[in-house]
């Protein structure tokens, strides 16, 4: 059940993401999308756990804490 839930959420927001108006919106903020191979669960957990490597060392270094 979950699964299927995520996966008709992920569906609803990559169509949302590439409408015209919405791209036409990131880009006028100066953003852009995910590649397409990031927009799924699974390539969305991979970039996240590619963030946190990279930046763990570094907020750990800095000594940053949540407040």
């Amino acid at each position: 059940m979950a699964n299927d839930t995520v996966e008709k959420l992920n569906a609803a927001v990559v169509r949302g993401l590439g409408s015209a108006a919405v791209q036409s919106k990131l880009s006028d903020l100066g953003q852009q999308g995910f590649p397409a191979a990031q927009q799924t669960p699974h390539g969305l957990a991979a970039l996240h756990l590619a963030e946190i490597e990279k930046w763990w060392p570094i907020i750990k270094e800095a000594n940053i804490k949540a407040e």
